[in-house]
């Protein structure tokens, strides 16, 4: 394993936090970094609300970060029971074999090559995992299967949950909760407890819109792919907004693929875990999946190259700085949470005032270069 001076890191994060802060006129941020389960650095600031200071024990809404959580847990219930990656998602889930899906793999479900992105049927509530499982199970694919890959940015979580629940009888959040979060202290949820509703900072929306590009002119058009994979389910037109997801109702749900509420020092220690030896949870094979790339190029989604994992993000284009083996998941607005295995390290950055698009803008950019003095 690599190792660095902690105390030039620190400085280089300090200094880097400090400018992301200037540039952040509304909300707070959190940002920490662990390393083999202990906290190398960890510093918070801004506003949780109007009038409210960041605290230490401050969670916030993680977005699709939520869906790196997500995809550990499915591999580990995989795993417990002995099941491939190499297994048709069909004998796990008899119903997902509808049109044409009976040969779909684990391995392709989790990487995004299911051409499963978008939900076919409309007005389906994204709060109902049983309507939208059935939905997904019976449509067709988006595209005929060619090794292609688009993001399943809502429909990727119900997929895992579903997934866990015919091998586990629980539902992804419970098992989250009995698995890990309980037993490792870990301030994450999917489906924040009543008690800690109020207690979850205010996300705030954009003030600007996506630079102008594929992009921003996919997602402009209600009939793609792009639109109709990152909108509800039960709308063609509506996106699911930060002041919906600040509502008690939404923090409650449980939404795997965008939903976990966490703080940062959590997310990073969890990703510390997974990036070391997996803390006796995960055998070495299953670390290794987490790490290497099954899909690769041009998303049919976000219309940017990405690359994937059995469902997390790999950094073969350099979202993780310079770590060749780092793997993790970015949220909408700037959320990143990612491990570093040649280091040990577990890196997590959770703002509350988004910045425009889907993958990681120059805010989280910036603390990510501070980390590895680039």
């Amino acid at each position: 394993m690599h190792s660095f001076d902690h105390d030039e890191v620190r400085e280089r994060l300090e200094r880097a936090f400090d400018e992301v802060m200037a540039e952040t006129p509304q909300g707070g941020c959190s940002l920490a970094i662990y390393q083999e389960g202990k906290q190398l650095f960890s510093v918070h600031a801004g506003e949780s609300s109007p009038g409210r200071r960041w605290e230490d024990s401050t969670p916030c809404l993680i977005w699709s970060a939520s869906k790196g959580v997500a995809a550990a847990c499915t591999l580990h219930s995989l795993q417990t029971r002995g099941i491939s990656l190499e297994t048709p998602v069909s004998e796990l889930w008899p119903e997902f074999a509808s049109n044409g899906k009976e040969r779909i793999a684990l391995t392709e479900l989790l990487s995004h090559r299911a051409g499963l992105a978008a939900i076919d049927q409309k007005n389906l509530p994204i709060t109902d995992h049983q309507t939208v499982a059935k939905a997904l199970a019976t449509q067709a694919p988006n595209w005929p299967y060619d090794a292609t890959h688009g993001y399943g940015a809502r429909t990727f979580g119900f997929l895992l949950d579903e997934i866990i629940r015919r091998i586990t009888g629980e539902t992804l959040s419970s098992y989250w909760q009995k698995v890990f979060q309980v037993p490792l202290s870990l301030d994450l949820w999917f489906g924040l407890p009543e008690a800690l509703v109020e207690s979850a900072a205010t996300v705030i929306a954009p003030k600007s819109l996506p630079s102008p590009g594929p992009f921003s002119a996919a997602f402009a058009n209600t009939a793609s792919l792009t639109r109709r994979a990152l909108s509800e389910p039960n709308s063609e037109k509506a996106t699911l907004t930060p002041s919906v997801m600040n509502t008690p109702e939404m923090r409650r749900a449980s939404i795997p693929s965008l939903g976990a509420i966490a703080t940062a020092d959590s997310l990073a220690r969890f990703y510390s875990l997974l990036a070391s030896d997996g803390g006796g949870f995960f055998r070495p094979e299953t670390l290794a999946s987490m790490c290497t790339t099954l899909s690769k190029g041009q998303d049919r989604v976000l219309i940017d190259e990405t690359a994937f994992s059995t469902g997390f993000m790999t950094n073969d284009f350099g979202v993780y700085g310079t770590g060749k083996c780092s793997f993790g998941h970015p949220g909408a607005g700037g959320s990143l949470g990612f491990a570093d295995p040649e280091l040990g390290l577990g890196f997590a950055f959770i703002p509350s005032a988004m910045h425009p698009g889907a993958l990681p803008g120059t805010r989280t950019q910036k603390l990510v270069q501070a980390l590895y003095g680039k």
